[in-house]
């Protein structure tokens, strides 16, 4: 990369003087973009896909797999000129191309590609040039070609020693010997006493992002991931490449031993002021309380009050957890796959992101893909929780470790984490299948952004609310151009002070305003799904995606549910084949609530309660389930969630009368009118989600565990050794690469 850019960057300790100025103008900056979107032309549906990969070194000598450092010379090779002043790329609106997208086919879109660094330097990212229109010809014909020669085009620059897999995490990062060029660690940069100074990109961006996390939270942020307990597993199961004493690197894990639904990672704790209290309504309320007078509705979305103790309910262990010791573990460091939906205007953006994030959990579950972390068999699949607690930058205060003195508030989740709230719709559009109620959960917003939104440029509260939410954590760095202090001439979006704020707080789903650049409309982006091991899978997965948001609109599809629900549902989601064998709380008539009368307002009574009890076995069939019933008042008593697999959330049940995602999908299609070649290759692609759902394909992260544990070197001790992590990413990449079959995986 061109290392000539001569953009003066500030680090967090630096800006904090500055901190409410730049919170200032990232509002104005969202204030006009939401202004100058009133007036534009509503845009035609677009999407685009984020693809991230990771280069491995082989030695077959030693039977050894490492991570090569050669990104940022790759990029540079392609001919990336990267200012670490500007925000993100982003790829054009499809009209500023110069050639029809559509006809010039994947090869020439290939070509185009926009790729960019990550934070490590073995990671990389990359996206089209154009945002695609919408057409399921390209999406039944191209999407697969498209992947698979932009991954040709960036192989073919590889040394023969080298090879590129989309995966989520490198299975050894950060125990033995797994980078080249390895060196030592605890380097000024990374600060970690498991990764040197190699790993890290060292273009400012990312070395003060990391730097910041840190800096903020006041201590390295441990991570504890639990082992997966195997019949000659030591335990209890000691980490002994970190201090023994948790509190010298500030670890807040919870106890593995406890039988929560959250995963035993920092940031996720559970904690007795998340329920909802009338009495801990927020002092800007009026004193009637009603909805229609405050930002929110009063009883059930009060900001959280002070903490008389700390959020911890038990002390902190490092017992039976692999730990981890920097944010690079989580933030820019593997492979991603990330679909970003541009849609017609904000009606249609507020309704994907409160419809697609239900269906988030589901999805990270049957795309899981991480089951070793550090060398270990772990005790989860998915890597969502981990990354979310290992950028974690709350300080002690927001952590509620120490009593609020100079904190805008408690912050229950992490930067990273599921959304805090759904947007509903716009104030003067009511929606019957919103309620506020589903709003369930406790966070803390800037009041001064909310009500500067609201009262003085008429934004509606639950968008206002959304954004101020933002507002309460700092950026981790600034450009001289943020500060005034650079050229002012200089190529910007308009919107780099709110930008900044967004990428330090990212969800399950994201909105995203209107581009100025790209003139591209409001953006949601789908955060949950990992990284699949060949482009095939890849593809499958953005297809349903971007069908799914077809759906939503064109059927009007209710997917509502309370915020508590769905956080339990993340939860799961983590769990080993938790596509198999968990249950996820679900709609059971996605279809109702929007007359404000069907089951999605709870005023039906003459349905059954099929609800089931938390209790049950995964094993239990669903008429099993619905028999059991479930012993609790209120919403849930009236069956309007139930709780159900994977399997019958997408492709349906008859014990609970569940339609099934899929099948909607697939009368979507057959009313179409489609050419029977581009209708058949999109049911293909839809046939490995469901079969994935239904069991008959399993989840690379079972794959990987069962390579690992039927390897005959493994010694039944949930250790990775070295040549079993050889082995396994050799067959990886010869899966990829099409030279050897795996039909359990692929079908």
């Amino acid at each position: 990369m061109d290392s000539s850019q001569t953009t003066k960057m500030y680090p967090w300790k630096e800006i904090i003087p500055r901190m409410e100025e730049i919170r200032a103008e990232a509002t104005d900056q969202f204030i006009a973009a939401w202004k100058n979107a009133q007036s534009r032309r509503t845009h035609d549906f677009t999407w685009h896909e984020t693809m991230g990969y990771v280069i491995v070194k082989r030695d077959d000598a030693a039977r050894r797999m490492v991570l090569s450092p050669r990104g940022p010379e790759l990029l540079t090779e392609m001919g990336l000129v990267f200012d670490p002043g500007s925000v993100s790329t982003h790829p054009q609106d499809p009209g500023a191309a110069d050639w029809d997208i559509a006809a010039a086919g994947p090869a020439a879109e290939a070509a185009e590609t926009r790729w960019r660094p990550a934070h490590a330097r073995f990671a990389l990212r990359c996206e089209p040039p154009y945002l695609r229109a919408f057409s399921l010809e390209h999406l039944a014909l191209q999407t697969t070609q498209c992947l698979r020669e932009r991954r040709r085009i960036l192989k073919s620059r590889l040394d023969p020693d080298e090879m590129l897999l989309s995966i989520s995490q490198f299975p050894l990062l950060g125990t033995g010997t797994y980078i080249d060029h390895q060196g030592a660690p605890n380097g000024p940069l990374l600060r970690s006493q498991l990764l040197p100074d190699i790993c890290l990109n060292s273009q400012p961006p990312f070395t003060l992002e990391i730097g910041g996390i840190v800096d903020r939270r006041g201590v390295v942020p441990y991570t504890g991931v639990p082992v997966f307990r195997d019949t000659n597993t030591v335990w209890p199961f000691i980490d002994e490449d970190l201090p023994a004493d948790p509190y010298k690197g500030g670890i807040l894990t919870q106890s593995c031993e406890s039988n929560r639904d959250s995963a035993c990672v920092m940031g996720n704790t559970t904690v007795a002021t998340a329920t909802p209290s009338a009495a801990a309504a927020p002092a800007d309320l009026n004193a009637n309380g009603s909805p229609s007078d405050a930002p929110w509705d009063a009883r059930l979305n009060s900001q959280p009050p002070p903490l008389s103790r700390p959020l911890l309910l038990e002390p902190p262990s490092n017992k039976n957890c692999v730990l981890l010791d920097s944010p690079l573990f989580g933030i820019g460091s593997g492979g991603v796959l990330r679909v970003t939906l541009c849609a017609a205007d904000l009606d249609e953006a507020r309704s994907l992101h409160d419809q697609l994030a239900p269906i988030s959990a589901i999805m990270a579950a049957l795309t899981a893909a991480t089951p070793i972390v550090k060398g270990h068999l772990v005790n989860r699949d998915c890597y969502w929780d981990v990354q979310c607690s290992t950028v974690d930058d709350r300080s002690a205060q927001e952590r509620g470790i120490v009593p609020l003195t100079t904190a805008k508030g408690t912050l229950l989740k992490s930067r990273y984490g599921s959304i805090d709230m759904y947007l509903g719709p716009d104030e003067t559009r009511a929606d019957p299948a919103f309620r506020r109620v589903y709003n369930d959960c406790h966070f803390t917003y800037d009041k001064e952004s909310f009500w500067k939104m609201k009262e003085d440029h008429g934004i509606d509260s639950l968008l206002a609310l959304h954004v101020s939410r933002l507002f309460v954590r700092d950026i981790h760095y600034a450009s001289e151009n943020m500060l005034g202090a650079g050229d002012t001439g200089s190529a910007m979006s308009g919107q780099e002070h709110f930008k900044r704020f967004l990428g330090c707080s990212r969800q399950n789903i994201c909105l995203y305003p209107p581009n100025k650049c790209t003139s591209s409309g409001w953006e949601v982006e789908f955060m949950s799904l990992e990284a699949q091991l060949t482009d095939a899978e890849n593809a499958a997965f953005i297809t349903f995606i971007v069908l799914l948001s077809r759906v939503i609109i064109s059927y009007r599809l209710n997917l509502y549910l309370p915020i508590s629900l769905m956080d339990q549902n993340m939860a799961r989601s983590q769990r080993v084949n938790a596509a198999g064998e968990q249950l996820f709380f679900f709609r059971r008539d996605v279809f109702g609530g929007r007359d404000g009368k069907s089951n999605g307002s709870g005023s039906i009574s003459k349905r059954a309660n099929l609800a089931p009890s938390r209790n049950i076995k995964s094993t239990s069939t669903g008429a099993e389930r619905g028999k059991r019933g479930m012993n609790c008042s209120g919403v849930y008593a009236k069956a309007e969630y139930v709780e159900l697999s994977v399997d019958e959330i997408l492709n349906g049940s008859e014990a609970f009368g569940v339609t099934g995602i899929l099948n909607i999908i697939f009368t979507y299609l057959s009313t179409m009118r489609l050419e029977y070649d581009v209708e058949q290759a999109l049911r293909r692609q839809l046939l490995l989600v469901k079969r994935r759902a239904s069991g008959k394909l399993c989840t690379l992260a079972t794959w990987m565990r069962n390579f690992v544990r039927t390897h005959p070197e493994y010694q039944n001790d949930s250790v990775v050794s070295q040549s079993i992590n050889y082995d396994m990413l050799r067959a990886m990449n010869d899966i990829e690469e099409g030279r050897v079959a795996a039909p359990e995986l692929l079908g």
